[in-house]
């Protein structure tokens, strides 16, 4: 029986170590996602370059931010998104996504192209948000987005008279920005 212990013990040890046996990243990894996530997908607004937020973006959020950037240029702007605030409210495992809550504030102007000049309101807003990462390859990724809870938007009016759902980039169900 001792020969067998000393056998084993290095076995257990790379088991117990071993990555596999942990489903998806960490919080903390994947809450620097999701830090990722919103950085560079505020550069794509403000730059109105979609690419920019492809390295975080699976193929369907991708999409979205695309067509966001491309409603923002087919009126001549660009939206100046400033994440003010991230507080993480927990992250769970589901089958083989990981599901990152937070409560954020953050801070949007249009800007025209061109000039830069402040075009409308601006507008602080406050979101609780579900971000939904998959594995694309050997990155995480940011598959989809949610308002957890009914945001608090800070503008009244936006350009053109378009909902103000199309100017945050977020699927609603009733066009006043209800979580959908």
């Amino acid at each position: 029986m001792r020969t067998r212990i000393p056998a084993l013990l290095p076995l257990l040890l790379l088991l117990a170590g071993a990555p596999a046996c942990r489903p998806g990243p960490t919080d903390a990894e994947a809450l620097e996602v999701v830090r990722s996530y919103d950085a560079l997908v505020s550069d794509a607004y403000r730059a109105g370059d979609p690419v920019a937020a492809r390295p975080v973006t699976g193929d369907d959020e991708f999409r979205r931010v695309a067509a966001h950037v491309g409603v923002k240029l087919d009126q001549g702007l660009t939206l100046d998104a400033r994440l003010v605030e991230l507080q993480p409210r927990g992250v769970e495992r589901r089958g083989d996504e990981v599901v990152v809550t937070t409560d954020e504030r953050w801070h949007y102007l249009d800007r025209r192209i061109g000039t830069g000049e402040q075009v409308g309101q601006d507008s602080r807003d406050h979101y609780v948000m579900r971000y939904f990462l998959r594995k694309s390859g050997k990155a995480w990724v940011v598959d989809r987005t949610e308002f957890a809870e009914k945001p608090e938007v800070g503008r009244t009016q936006v350009p053109d008279r378009a909902p103000a759902g199309a100017f945050h980039g977020m699927e609603t169900v009733d066009g006043r920005g209800a979580a959908r």
